[in-house]
């Protein structure tokens, strides 16, 4: 039986799921405002819901896709108490992350978030080139840098949503604005040099396996600095990649650093065909890859599990 813990709204989860309902193999979809309850037996733990009932020993796979085990915790009076009780039930869920990260698997909960700065860092280690950055919180700082119209800044943590109830906000990658009046404290900002791109690639990463996309974004003044600023009017052109060897012998070595086995990595190709590392997303993605390119990345999902577990 094959785990699948995710979000009640992601279309991929649901893909994949078609596809394993169609090699008839069993799998148990947890949402993670699925409230579960735990019971602790000899060799063994049994977790249960409204909808499902299982043994730990019974998956014989797991796909990480989104969101966590919600375990409840049955509360006392005492908030000492209540403490203590989340604290040894956190341990309890790292645990069974731990053992289900030991079955066939794609991606696990410890490693989904992932440090954008330190994997920069890995990946320039490694000889991936990547934009030049600096982490900037003032004004004097900022003027330093030779010619502002050069940079772009971006979110450090890549999450640019923020939901405000009745409206939300997208954050996009932006120029720098040279006539701006830029406050003499702000708060610390992800600053890199603007790379002019001759197209940019969405590739995603499955058990060293590469299936890319290159984006004709740079014709489109819409989508030219970030092609998430889609023009729906006129859409950027998509088509099938091959990637070098040497980059994806580099890539490999970048994921395996991260102890990643999926994952939606971003680049840009340069005018002097240069390949240059943008972010790695564990839990990206990957339908926007898939479908133009026909690449079937569900169905690849789905046959990882049925060529890797047993029932």
């Amino acid at each position: 039986m094959i785990l699948i813990i995710t979000e009640e709204a992601d279309y991929s989860s649901s893909m994949v799921i078609n596809w394993l309902l169609y090699y008839r193999i069993n799998f148990i979809r947890i949402n993670e405002n699925d409230e579960l309850h735990v019971e602790c037996l000899l060799n063994d733990f049994r977790i249960t819901n409204n909808s499902f009932n299982f043994l730990l020993s019974e998956i014989k796979g797991m796909w990480y896709r989104r969101g966590f085990l919600n375990i409840k915790i049955e509360k006392s009076e005492n908030e000492i108490i209540n403490n203590f009780k989340k604290a040894e039930f956190a341990k309890l869920k790292q645990y069974i992350y731990y053992k289900l990260s030991l079955l066939p698997n794609i991606n696990s909960f410890t490693n989904s978030d992932v440090n954008k700065l330190v994997v920069n860092d890995i990946a320039s280690e490694i000889g991936i080139i990547t934009p030049q950055e600096y982490i900037l919180s003032s004004k004097d700082e900022l003027l330093l840098l030779d010619d502002l119209s050069q940079y772009a800044t971006k979110s450090i943590s890549g999450s640019a949503i923020l939901d405000f109830g009745n409206f939300y906000t997208i954050g996009y990658t932006s120029l720098l604005n040279i006539t701006e009046e830029y406050s003499k404290f702000f708060f610390p900002s992800l600053i890199q040099k603007y790379i002019k791109k001759k197209y940019e690639l969405r590739i995603f990463f499955l058990h060293d396996q590469f299936y890319t996309m290159a984006i004709f974004s740079q014709r489109d003044e819409t989508t030219r600095v970030d092609f998430r600023n889609y023009n729906r009017k006129n859409p950027n052109r998509n088509v099938p990649f091959e990637l070098p060897i040497e980059i994806k012998v580099k890539l490999i070595n970048l994921m395996n650093r991260l102890k990643l086995n999926s994952g939606s990595i971003d680049m840009i190709v340069t005018p002097n065909n240069e390949y240059v590392f943008l972010e790695v997303n564990p839990i990206g993605q990957y339908g926007m890859v898939s479908v133009p390119c026909n690449y079937y990345l569900d169905m690849k999902i789905a046959n990882f599990f049925k060529n890797n577990t047993y029932e």
